[in-house]
């Protein structure tokens, strides 16, 4: 019986994959499903229940992490790490060998390269959003972004939002307002833990439900998106189906004259606001010469599934069907 439920468990694991054999599978597609197969082989019954769990919800359900020596697999004439095999194979087929996988905050891997074990579930990890290519007229160009970054080195004093306390009580880092065009709907949401989950759609999910609040045009919100405080800045993590659009004045170079919105799809992450760029900006005097509205040095704009600017039939964010307007709590 115990051989008979871990076979088991491994066949509803290995119908899920994304390449199979009527693919038209590549050598190293070959090599990637024979490693990944004596792999999963080797884990333990809990493992394979938790990694069923994520692979069959998509995430959706709160996974355990599933932690295995920090070793490297070999695939084909390269090596790889447990957590890309796994990616790889269950998330994303087009995941080049060079890419940088982030682990999510709530992951036992989170800020912890140094240590002997890491998490390979596939559900933990995002990818982490680069410049676009070709870059659209308000996206950043990595050379522009690099020089600018030289430009921050200059200056170490940082910010440290959302670690205050008041009366012996800990303050939110930040306030969530949901908008649908130019109607704000619901209260204004506090985050007082560093991550927050917001969205429409989620079993077993806790945060922020716009599934509770009364309109009906939230279908593409879906699992919706994990926001985090790091150490460096604040990250979107985009755990839907659709991608969502995002801004923030850390986003926009000093000598921008258009509104610098990201894309973010899905399964991948952005720092949308850094704290060593808004110190910068903030010793130096630096405003965007173009914004609509009152502008606000700590905002964070984020669409769900429809972009706006320059580039896109909607030029201002409150012409979005739904979209959140992200407060960061400095001391205001």
């Amino acid at each position: 019986m115990f051989k008979s439920k871990r076979s088991g468990l491994v066949r509803r694991l290995w119908r899920s994959r994304l390449v199979t054999e009527s693919d038209g599978r590549t050598g190293l597609e070959e090599d990637l499903a024979s490693t990944a197969h004596a792999f999963l082989k080797r884990l333990k019954d809990r493992s394979l229940d938790a990694l069923v769990k994520a692979v069959e919800t998509k995430g959706g359900v709160p996974g355990e992490c599933v932690t295995v020596p920090r070793t490297e697999l070999r695939l084909g004439g390269h090596h790889v790490s447990p957590q890309y095999l796994l990616c790889r194979l269950f998330r994303w087929s087009d995941l080049p060998l060079s890419a940088r996988l982030k682990p999510l905050c709530h992951c036992q891997s989170f800020g912890s390269g140094d240590s002997a074990k890491v998490c390979c579930n596939p559900y933990h990890y995002s990818r982490l959003c680069g410049p676009e290519s070709p870059p659209p007229p308000y996206s950043q160009s990595l050379s522009d972004e690099h020089k600018l970054l030289g430009k921050f080195g200059e200056n170490d004093t940082g910010t440290s939002i959302g670690s205050s306390t008041s009366g012996g009580h800990r303050s939110h880092w930040c306030s969530v307002a949901y908008w649908e065009q130019r109607t704000r709907v619901g209260r204004l949401y506090p985050a007082y833990e560093p991550s927050l989950s917001i969205f429409y759609d989620l079993p077993q999910g806790t945060g922020l439900c716009l599934g509770q609040l009364h309109a009906n045009i939230r279908s593409k919100i879906g699992f919706g998106i994990v926001l985090s405080r790091e150490a460096d800045g604040v990250w979107v993590y985009n755990r839907s189906q659709h991608p969502v659009f995002v801004h923030s004045p850390t986003l926009d170079l000093p000598s921008a004259r258009g509104l610098s919105v990201r894309r973010v799809m899905p399964g991948f992450s952005l720092k949308v606001f850094d704290f060593e760029c808004s110190s910068w900006m903030t010793e130096h005097g630096v405003k965007p010469e173009t914004q609509e509205g009152p502008w606000d040095p700590h905002s964070i704009r984020i669409s769900f599934a429809k972009g706006w600017g320059p580039c896109y039939s909607r030029q201002f964010i409150t012409s979005c069907p739904c979209w959140l307007e992200v407060l960061l709590n400095t001391h205001r």
